[in-house]
């Protein structure tokens, strides 16, 4: 069999860099290319070996380790020891991982099973070395790095949002309603007259726990004119109309109450907001379910501590 020997480099040198790049989204690190470059070069050279009367040490554990340990040294540093193996820990979790996919692939496509009527069945391997195999790997490989740079923007995204999520629990006339809620800085919504802060709760999924004449309210397009209307139903003493503005859209109206209390559960910090107003809506807020009330960022600040 013909062995490229400038392609199986090249190969090697793509794929140490992309290996070292997936574990510097993980680490939320933006180590330079060249060092990047130069790491992945590192562990491509290493391949030479397999190709010299020193064959024997490419299958050496410590040397192996060796070079993983000089790639990651070049293309992140040396901190402290505690970050250096939780780096290194990181960058053969995430070679396991792409290495058992490569090789469950691998194995996917280059095996069949074929039907001898004196042997039984038995397995033929087709050869790595193939036209089609290399294919395959050019054109796999720009995907898989696009693919990957989209899931882990994703994950980190995903992380960001979930430290925003906190518990809820809010009353509103003796009526308790539990949910995940985002603290949103980008929510700057008050009542004009108080200057309450005011938090945007969905009842997509808790409306039977509405009294009808308010659910039907909320169902309808608040109009100014229609106010007194308003104050006739069963929480018309507590309601309170909110303007707000929507890109490319005149000045809106929303229905908001001011709740017996609300309550909020983060990581570090439990107790009860001391002023503020509930903005309530029948539109879903967040598409995949993960919460259904936006908190103002006032309300943060503003708890008392006491569970």
């Amino acid at each position: 069999m013909v062995a490229y020997l400038d392609l199986i480099l090249l190969l090697n040198w793509l794929f140490d860099c992309l290996l070292l790049y997936w574990t510097s989204i993980l680490l939320k690190r933006r180590p330079k290319p060249i060092r990047l470059a130069l790491a992945g070069l590192v562990g491509a050279l290493f391949i030479l070996l397999s190709f010299t009367s020193f064959g024997h040490l490419a299958n050496s554990v410590w040397l192996k380790l060796a070079v993983s340990l000089i790639m990651v040294f070049i293309a992140f540093g040396f901190l402290r020891l505690k970050v250096f193996v939780k780096t290194c820990l990181l960058f053969y979790f995430v070679t396991f991982l792409t290495g058992g996919i490569l090789m469950g692939i691998h194995f996917l496509f280059s095996y069949q099973l074929v039907a001898s009527p004196s042997n039984g069945l038995f397995y033929v391997t087709k050869s790595f070395g193939d036209p089609v195999s290399w294919l395959f790997v050019m054109l796999g490989f720009p995907c898989a790095w696009l693919y990957a740079k989209r899931v882990f923007d994703d994950m980190e995204s995903s992380v960001m949002l979930h430290t925003g999520i906190v518990d809820v629990i809010i009353k509103i006339k003796g009526i308790s309603f539990a949910c995940k809620g985002l603290i949103d800085t980008g929510n700057q919504l008050y009542e004009p007259i108080t200057n309450t802060p005011v938090m945007i709760l969905s009842i997509a999924s808790q409306a039977d726990n509405f009294p009808a004449d308010v659910l039907k309210l909320l169902h309808e397009p608040v109009k100014a004119e229609k106010l007194s209307d308003y104050m006739e139903s069963s929480w018309g003493e507590r309601l309170r109309v909110i303007p707000y503005k929507v890109v490319g859209k005149e000045q809106q109206l929303m229905l908001a109450f001011r709740p017996d209390s609300i309550h909020i559960t983060a990581d570090n910090m439990a107790g009860y907001v001391q002023k503020g107003i509930v903005a309530i809506t029948v539109q879903t807020l967040s598409h995949d379910g993960m919460y259904e009330c936006i908190i103002h960022p006032r309300m943060m600040v503003a708890l008392n501590n006491a569970s």
